[in-house]
């Protein structure tokens, strides 16, 4: 049985890229709120029950995509430091290999 682990930190650094864009592209989805909002003000004050809900469903949104993008961010910031980590890993176990080698000479 092949008990080993193949990590490509290029690999993870990527996906770290992608979840970071990600991230960076849900906290823009709010700032259409304000069109939004400014579209159902102007309907009048018989409309005054969907403004407001209107108003507490977009804060909703918000709330939900700002949620998105730190889970992105976080997994991101993740992925980067499991990288990171694993290529120290990998250089420290070299070095120790090296070591043990080296006094078998």
């Amino acid at each position: 049985m092949d008990d080993n682990i193949v990590i490509d930190p290029e690999n993870l650094r990527e996906a770290a890229r992608r979840h970071s864009e990600a991230a960076e592209y849900l906290r823009t989805v709010p700032g259409t709120h304000d069109a939004i909002q400014e579209s159902l003000d102007s309907l009048g004050p018989i409309f005054a029950e969907l403004r407001d809900a209107a108003r507490e469903l977009l804060e909703q949104r918000r709330l939900c995509y700002d949620g998105q993008a730190d889970e992105h961010a976080e997994m991101a910031d993740n992925l980067a430091q499991s990288a990171t980590m694993w290529e120290e890993h990998e250089a420290d176990s070299a070095t120790r290999m090296r070591g043990l080698l080296d006094e078998d000479r």
